[in-house]
Order: structure tokens, then C-alpha cells, then sequence
């Protein structure tokens, strides 16, 4: 049975020309005749035209075997367009418009907000160009024979989360002081009772976009967060979410529990702090369903695809890169090398130089990896939570010393 869903393509409300969404006027702006138009004034002649166009047999369900792909009738030229079933947005590749499927953001999947773009196509290339030139370790074959294999503007679909993390934990902390002749350690029971606010936690509701690459362009100014309209659509693509509110709520609660564990433990002042109990329940409250821009690259090099995103808003670029790893030996070895030499001529001996000089040469082994591949998962929610911990209960009260010498000896232990 045929789906009846119905394409429409943003054309110039003056000329007929295509519409693409400028971010720097932040208006729709005609190709053909440069003309602007605000948001509001697009998305009322979309309605309009959506209303007068004629309901053809479009948005063919192919059933199991369809493997989540749809086809849509282009509204400009009529041609059948296949794309993903989430798909809400894409250029006719036989006349060029841009094709929205505004059935795909009505009712309950209509989003709430939107960020539009800030950044260009040609400013995310140049922000491409930039960032790897930048990095040293770099083979000289990926810097004469990689080549952009694609590049997209895509809205990507977010869940943002607010609530709180209810805190109910005790441990117990010690501080060391050294008098004459001995060290003194004290100890003391620690409870900590409270909780801390968290707003629009974010967690991509893309199965296409890999969670790690979204994570590390993070975070994006919620101060641009607009109301959601088709018309900040046009030129570029756009997505559905095929992750559930529900499902996707694990990652943003993961997240909220790392900080709050990291946070309320901030709150001992402490030499050293063990854990007794800890217990933190996350209550999300309120969701939104929001569309993020994000610049995506593709590009090639030894037969290998690299992927690369870019905040469309605040222009963070991120992306793995191939390391050459003659040069990393070599910056490995000099790390080993110098505080071998100096350690050496000090001590005299070869055990505490090799020691010195392994520990180096690991440090700058993981410091040239972790520089070459910044992509990594998100843990913590530290820039949606509240400033302070809100503390119920601050207790801490002391209950044994412990005082042992100086020197290698038994421990003498004495109790108030």
C-alpha cells in the first residue's frame, strides 16, 4: 500500500530560484536572484505550497525487504528518490533541488529546536586543510595523497535530557601529618548527602553518526537553540532520529553518574578518600528532541576511509589521523634517552636510569597517540550541571590515629 508521503522542494518565493540556508545572514537565500528570507516567511510559503500540491502514489513502503530505504516522487522534476527511511532532507541528483519530506517531522517526531549552521561548506574545508597540517606526526604520502572523498552538512538528531543526580554516600578519608620522628594519620567517617542539577545533556539519536566523533565536537552554545522550522533545511541534509528517547537515555545517565561520583568526592578535603558506599539514582525529568549541525567528511588515504566532524555552530573539528611511526620511534627514543643520560651520570648505577628513561619514553609514546586519535567517548556531563553541589548533609567525624616513625619500624596505633 503506498504511503502517500509527499516531497516538496524550497524554491526562491520571488523567482523560483533554489533555496540554500545562509549561515551568515542566517536567512534562506535565493541561488539565482541572491534574495533573503526569514524562516518564518519560508516556512509559510512551504505550507502553502505543500497544501496545492497534488497527492501522487510517493513514499513507496518496499516492505522487510527494503532494508530501511524508501523511495519519494521529486516534486520539481518527478523523479523517484531512494533514501534512507530517516532521511528527511536531500538533493534530487537528476535536477538538483532540494527535496524535504515534511512528513517525516510532523506530530510527536517534529523536533523541538534547532541550531542552524554558522559555518560553510568552503570554511569547513579550509578548517579540514588546517587541522592536519597542523599535526606533525603526520606521514608525508597522507599530506600529498589524501583526498576528500565526501563532505556534508547534516542536521543530526539529539536527545537533551534534564534532571538531577540524588547523592547518598559516606567514606572514609585520612590526612597524614609528620611531627618529629614520626607520622602521624588521621581518620575520619565522611558522609555526603545531596544533589546535583544537569540541563540538556545531550546523546545523538543517529545510528549512522559514530557516538565518539559526536561526542568529541561537543558541546555546542544552547543560546542558539531556535525554535524548529523546515526552512533552516534547505542545503543540507537532515535526519530523523532512529534512536528512542528511552534507549538513549543510558548514555546521557552514564555520563551524569561520572560527574556526579567525581564532583561529590571534590567535596572531601582530604588527603585520601576510600569509598564505603556510594549510592547516586538519576532522575531525568524533561527531554528534548533537538537537530545539531554538524559538518561530516570523508576522505581516503592507503586504501583506508578517515572520518572527520565539525560543529556547525562553534566550529570544533575533530577527527582520527594515521601516525608515521618512524617519527614516533624516534621522539620515543630521544624521551628515553635523556633522562637515561642524566640519571646515569647522577646515580652511577643502571637500574633507577632505565627505570627513569622507560617511564619517559611511555609518557610520549601515548602523548603522540592521544594527538593523533583525540576521538574518544564522552564519560562526563561536567558542562551541563550546575555550578555547585547541593549538599543536605556534610559530615565528617573523626575516629582513629594512627602514628608510626619516621623510620622502617612497627606501627604504634592509639585511639581518643
Amino acid at each position: 500500500m503506498a504511503d502517500q508521503t509527499k516531497t516538496i522542494a524550497a524554491h526562491c518565493i520571488k523567482c523560483g530560484g533554489e533555496l540554500r540556508f545562509d549561515p551568515v545572514s542566517e536567512k534562506l537565500k535565493c541561488e539565482f536572484c541572491d534574495s533573503l528570507f526569514t524562516s518564518e516567511e519560508v516556512e509559510q510559503y512551504l505550507k502553502e505550497k505543500e497544501e496545492k500540491l497534488a497527492i501522487k502514489e510517493a513514499g513507496l513502503d518496499w516492505g522487510k525487504d527494503s532494508q530501511g530505504m524508501r523511495a519519494y516522487g521529486c516534486s520539481t522534476c518527478g523523479a523517484e528518490l531512494i533514501m534512507e527511511e530517516n532521511t528527511v532532507a536531500m538533493r534530487c541528483p537528476y535536477c538538483g533541488s532540494q527535496t524535504i519530506v515534511p512528513a517525516q517531522f510532523e506530530g510527536a517526531i517534529r523536533p523541538d529546536y534547532i541550531i542552524p549552521f554558522k559555518y560553510t561548506k568552503q570554511q569547513a574545508e579550509e578548517k579540514y586543510r588546517s587541522y592536519y597540517s597542523k599535526k606533525k606526526l603526520l606521514p608525508g604520502s597522507f599530506l600529498k595523497g589524501n583526498y576528500v572523498e565526501e563532505i556534508q552538512g547534516v542536521y543530526v538528531p539529539f536527545w537533551l535530557y534534564d534532571g538531577t543526580v540524588s547523592i547518598n554516600a559516606e567514606y572514609v578519608a585520612s590526612d597524614t601529618e609528620e611531627n618529629a620522628g614520626e607520622k602521624v594519620i588521621n581518620y575520619y567517617n565522611v558522609q555526603r548527602k545531596g544533589n546535583i542539577a544537569f540541563k540538556n545533556v545531550p546523546a545523538d539519536a543517529s545510528k549512522r553518526m559514530p557516538d565518539d566523533l559526536m561526542d568529541t565536537i561537543e558541546p555546542y552554545d544552547y543560546d542558539g537553540l531556535k525554535d524548529f522550522s523546515i526552512a533552516y533545511l534547505p542545503g543540507f541534509l537532515a535526519e530523523r532520529f532512529n534512536i528512542t528517547a528511552n534507549f538513549d537515555r543510558e548514555r546521557a545517565e552514564k555520563r551524569v553518574r561520572e560527574t556526579a561520583e567525581k564532583k561529590i568526592r571534590e567535596t572531601v578535603k582530604h588527603d585520601n578518600i576510600e569509598k564505603k558506599q556510594e549510592h547516586l539514582t538519576v532522575n531525568f525529568m524533561d527531554k528534548k528532541y533537538v537537530l545539531f549541525p554538524v559538518w561530516y567528511l570523508t576522505t581516503n588515504w592507503n586504501n583506508k576511509q578517515w572520518q572527520f566532524a565539525m560543529n556547525g555552530q562553534t566550529g570544533e573539528f575533530k577527527g582520527d589521523l594515521p601516525i608515521d611511526n618512524t617519527k614516533k620511534w624516534i621522539i620515543t627514543l630521544i624521551a628515553f634517552l635523556i633522562p637515561f643520560i642524566l640519571t646515569k651520570l647522577y646515580f652511577g648505577n643502571w637500574v633507577l636510569p632505565v627505570i627513569f628513561g622507560l617511564i619517559a619514553a611511555f609518557i610520549a609514546s601515548m602523548i603522540c597517540s592521544g594527538s593523533m586519535k583525540p576521538v574518544v567517548r564522552a564519560y562526563g556531563a561536567g558542562d551541563y550541571m550546575d555550578k555547585d553541589v547541593n549538599l543536605t548533609v556534610a559530615t565528617e567525624q573523626f575516629f582513629r590515629a594512627e602514628k608510626k616513625p619516621k623510620a622502617s619500624g612497627n606501627s604504634k596505633q592509639t585511639k581518643p
